[in-house]
């Protein structure tokens, strides 16, 4: 069964449970998520950035922020943030729809580029999903759209 994907206008409903799951797994990414969220600090709404949920049978599988790239220096870059799928639904293609509903939003505003810092044990992830590694601060990967 393939994940359903939407981009989101605030945080979702089983949020806190995949917040949990994330915390009890050693990851603070949704933890910031939300803290920012609620702060108002990033919540994906400057032109071209984005919120994406998906979920496999009504559950709310993984999420992924889509954002200006604040370390890039110019408009054209975007970067993926807090990507984060829940162990039941690793393996499945969650991972990748998300990446790629938020590579296909970027590409429609006009970024040029997409980037991102992951963990080491991600970064296969990532370039099985098209992204080559980089020797930035900033970033691990980056991904031309």
């Amino acid at each position: 069964m393939s994940a359903r994907v939407a981009r989101l206008e605030c945080l979702p409903t089983g949020f806190a449970a995949l917040r949990d799951a994330a915390l009890a797994e050693g990851w603070r990414m949704l933890q910031v998520l939300e803290e920012d969220w609620n702060g108002g600090t990033l919540r994906f709404e400057r032109p071209g950035e984005g919120l994406f949920a998906a979920w496999r049978r009504d559950a709310l599988a993984g999420i992924v922020g889509l954002s200006l790239d604040p370390y890039a220096g110019d408009a054209g870059t975007a970067r993926l943030r807090r990507l984060y799928v829940a162990s039941a639904h690793r393996g499945r293609g969650v991972g990748r729809s998300l990446v790629e509903a938020a590579a296909g939003a970027a590409a429609e505003h006009g970024f040029r580029l997409l980037r991102v810092r992951s963990p080491a044990g991600a970064r296969g992830f990532y370039e099985a999903c098209g992204f080559v590694p980089a020797v930035l601060r900033s970033a691990t990967h980056i991904r031309p759209l």
